[in-house]
């Protein structure tokens, strides 16, 4: 998604966009070909020397200014071989990880990477760190408007990324369908392979959402909702919704938790850790707090404003 975001920004530049991919959900792929972004297809294993190869060769075919790479799959001899070809590469990266950064831009959205970690490993690429790089999609840029805060807030959005791994969806569903005052959407993406479960759920105060074209329209009209972090936790802050989130990996978790002394979100722990109880009061306490909610709109809309995916295009030019 980050990418398709990256691609909007590239194509509202002027520019043109193909998406190099081994795997791809049915559903995203007739989301990337509706964007005007042409597809190629990898056959090799991600992120090996076979896949580095195709890449270059359908970047030399397509005459490409940039090779953006975007997956931890993708390692220093993935970056070394593509640049070494003559192509400029930006990385998107989450962990600073790698041996090494053979890249001439890298964004990295989390709050409190100042670099060290990529000059410490001899990195000499412009460094685009922090929320305002947050690539977020064109819907997102143009779909945050005024936001009426509930005196009540019982509008409850429950979304947990494209595949909730560990399908957590219909534990949330559980525990909020007890609670017969709130009024619960849960949306399931594209890639979410539990579906037939998760249909099983028929509380009357619930209602399930299965890969919608869109999710502003229900972030746009939930007075909170819980996610997983990751882009979820970006897109739900440009859009002023109060969020409640859960965290997968230890940058996630270090994000999450600044974000909360901030005031910014609710951290719930990590996804491992789930507690319906702990999620109820949580909820219930967010329901009932107007000013909470209204802290929570104003300062996630400073933090993410929206223009991120600007900003890296204009650092590609």
């Amino acid at each position: 998604m980050r990418c398709l975001a990256l691609a909007q920004a590239w194509q509202d530049a002027g520019g043109t966009v193909s998406l190099a991919v081994a795997e791809l959900p049915d559903a995203l792929l007739l989301r990337v070909t509706a964007e005007g972004v042409s597809l190629s297809r990898v056959h090799a294993t991600p992120g090996g020397p076979e896949d580095a190869g195709e890449t270059v060769a359908q970047a030399h075919r397509l005459r490409a200014d940039w090779v953006v790479i975007d997956g931890d799959r993708f390692g220093t001899d993935f970056l070394e071989t593509v640049r070494a070809a003559g192509f400029r590469v930006l990385l998107i990266d989450d962990f600073a990880d790698r041996e090494s950064f053979p890249a001439d831009l890298i964004v990295n959205p989390n709050l409190d990477d100042d670099g060290e970690p990529y000059r410490k490993r001899g990195a000499t690429a412009r460094l685009l760190m922090g929320p305002s790089y947050v690539l977020l999609r064109r819907e997102f840029r143009q779909g945050a408007g005024k936001r009426e805060i509930r005196q009540t807030g019982n509008r409850i959005l429950v979304t947990l990324g494209g595949s909730d791994p560990e399908n957590l969806t219909p534990k949330i569903a559980d525990a909020l369908a007890r609670c017969s005052d709130l009024d619960v959407t849960a949306i399931a993406g594209p890639g979410y392979d539990k579906a037939d479960e998760l249909r099983k759920r028929n509380a009357s105060n619930l209602r399930i959402v299965f890969n919608p074209p869109s999710i502003v329209q229900f972030m746009n009209g939930s007075d909170q909702a819980i996610i997983a972090a990751g882009g979820t936790l970006w897109e739900l802050l440009s859009m002023g919704c109060a969020g409640l989130s859960y965290s997968r990996n230890i940058v996630q978790t270090r994000v999450v938790q600044v974000l909360s002394h901030r005031g910014v979100v609710v951290d719930m722990g990590e996804t491992r850790h789930f507690d319906p109880a702990k999620l109820v009061v949580s909820v219930k306490e967010l329901v009932d707090s107007h000013k909470a909610r209204e802290r929570m709109t104003t300062l996630g809309r400073m933090l993410v404003d929206g223009m991120g995916t600007t900003r890296v295009v204009e650092a590609c030019c």
